[in-house]
């Protein structure tokens, strides 16, 4: 009798397991045979004496350089490294007696480093001419415009009616640099379809301008920050969040998601073509800050952030994060705009690593995209927007405890989203946490740019210890050997990297990472790089002005 009760309970739990496979994969993941002995695991410093915040990430840095030779400090910059890094993030804080108090809203700076062969290094930086920038400068005021922090001292009524009804669009753009085919310039983007073309050489304003224009009656919301590029073709794949006022009666345009290819006309100049639409509520606009794209596909993720329209001004106050809310893959074809739609459990991420395609062993297309997201919101206060983790009163108080207001933004999990084309089904997989402290932000991830949309192992982070005076490193991971590694130096503090392939180099990690990297016990900026194999230092660049926070780069080759 007790066997058979026995094998009641073996059977039922069997039946269980067979039934719940998501659940499974979701919690087991992929497996890390080669790191049980944990030599491949990044180990990060967490000792705290005598550990300075990074006060020069946070200072306004109101020099521009046109063009400045830059002097090799340590090491030997590689022979075949040809072309620019660009860099776009914080320029000021401060314009007169106003100021803003998150990175995302500091006046946008753009940053090159140069290298040709037989020449010296330079190094330029200019500040984005926006509207804001243009007309807090002829003010001497930082004018008052829609924020994701704070502006202080805070807007009277008058100036929020006027920003509401008079001023123009929010128009800093200082998210990330980007090369559209067929523009002559480098191409700056924001959270939104407006964009800023400047000098690739000397970075001065070229353009600011949108590639298509609905008209009066449609207003159009959003776009990603970041492009993604088709691994073939090179075109330039986003979105555009859009209604009519009239909610399409007699514009013909519904709330939705209208997704866009950037590429050339016959004239090789750069055109704007409409690749599919995807219908969706303002009721649930989520905040899409990238996207996916593979040879036949572009993937739209609207994750669990939600974008609810409760103020003019204040953009932190319309992001919500939404527990009730699935994540949704919308995963269209680039040739004739259909698309499947994939339903996963509530997720937070902004930052897309890569997508690809693969052939399943049952010989169905599956489409795969990676992303690092916070392994889960329990305890999230919803008192506080996502975005306000980039506060710098929060990020430089040490009294302020990440643990205890935005404790799920300290605990991050690598997720790979799979997307079975043929049977309609998707799956989440975890890959191990390969660093330590396990406690960590990881994010701002970046690849070789010969693998983006193709099949890859091998990503690059930037990290952060909140509660550890912001200590930061960057993070190796091989997602298919399961393999970690990392750089970080006491008090040196970088940001996120960019990789440089070799020429002609056939393995995944043949090049060389660039950051600048800030000293806190010097209080000055140097230009970093690393040999992408091993992490060690190969040299180490003079700078001739500081180098604040930057958020995303580009490497641009020599052609």
């Amino acid at each position: 009798m007790l066997n058979s009760r026995r094998m009641w309970v073996l059977q039922i739990t069997t039946l269980l397991l067979l039934l719940s496979p998501s659940l499974a994969s979701v919690s087991e993941g992929f497996k890390s045979e080669s790191c049980k002995a944990g030599s491949c695991m990044a180990e990060f410093d967490t000792s705290t004496e005598g550990r300075l915040q990074p006060l020069g990430l946070f200072k306004d840095v109101n020099e521009e350089v046109d063009f400045s030779e830059i002097e090799v400090v340590e090491g030997k910059v590689p022979e075949w490294l040809s072309g620019s890094m660009y860099k776009v993030g914080v320029g000021a804080f401060n314009v007169g007696s106003r100021r803003v108090n998150n990175v995302i809203d500091a006046l946008s700076k753009v940053y090159r480093w140069s290298f040709k062969p037989g020449k010296a290094p330079s190094f330029s930086t200019k500040f984005l001419k926006t509207g804001i920038y243009n007309r807090s400068v002829e003010s001497g005021e930082l004018v008052p415009h829609k924020v994701v922090g704070d502006i202080l001292p805070p807007v009277s009524t008058f100036e929020k009616i006027k920003m509401t009804l008079w001023d123009s669009a929010r128009d800093n753009n200082n998210i990330t640099p980007w090369k559209l085919k067929g523009r002559d310039g480098i191409t700056v983007t924001g959270e939104s379809p407006l964009l800023f073309d400047v000098e690739n050489v000397n970075l001065d304003f070229l353009e600011k301008y949108k590639f298509f224009n609905k008209g009066t009656f449609v207003k159009e919301f959003m776009s990603a920050s970041h492009y993604a590029r088709h691994p073939t073709t090179g075109d330039s794949y986003n979105y555009v969040y859009m209604t009519g006022l009239d909610k399409g009666l007699l514009t013909g345009v519904e709330p939705g998601y209208e997704m866009i290819r950037v590429t050339q006309d016959e004239d090789g100049k750069a055109v704007g073509e409409v690749v599919g639409f995807i219908k969706s509520s303002m009721r649930d606009i989520r905040i899409i800050h990238s996207l996916g794209v593979t040879e036949n596909y572009v993937i739209l993720p609207r994750l669990s952030l939600r974008a609810d329209l409760n103020s003019t001004f204040h953009v932190c106050s319309n992001i919500v994060f939404d527990d009730k809310a699935p994540t949704y893959m919308h995963v269209m074809s680039i040739k004739d705009g259909s698309y499947k739609t994939f339903e996963f459990p509530a997720f937070i991420s902004v930052h897309i690593v890569n997508s690809f395609e693969r052939i399943n062993e049952k010989g169905e297309t599956e489409v795969v995209l990676d992303y690092p997201t916070l392994t889960t919101m329990e305890g999230f206060n919803h008192d506080h927007c996502y975005y306000e983790i980039l506060n710098i009163e929060y990020m430089l108080s040490d009294k302020f405890s990440y643990r205890k207001d935005f404790k799920p933004l300290t605990d991050v999990t690598i997720r790979r989203f799979v997307m079975n084309m043929a049977t309609g089904k998707g799956e989440v997989l975890d890959h191990p946490k390969l660093w330590k402290p396990q406690i960590l932000h990881v994010d701002f991830p970046f690849v070789n740019d010969n693998f983006r949309g193709k099949p890859f192992c091998i990503v690059y982070f930037h990290t952060i210890q909140w509660d550890n005076r912001n200590a930061m490193g960057i993070l190796k991971l091989d997602l298919c050997k399961q393999t970690s590694a990392n750089w970080d130096d006491f008090n040196l503090f970088p940001v996120e990297p960019v990789f440089v392939p070799r020429p002609g180099a056939v393995e995944e990690d043949d090049g060389v990472l660039m950051s600048p990297v800030f000293d806190a016990r010097t209080e000055s900026s140097e230009l970093y790089i690393w040999n992408a194999k091993d992490m060690k230092v190969i040299a180490r660049l003079s700078s001739p002005v500081l180098v604040p926070w930057t958020n995303h780069g580009m490497w641009l080759p020599e052609e």
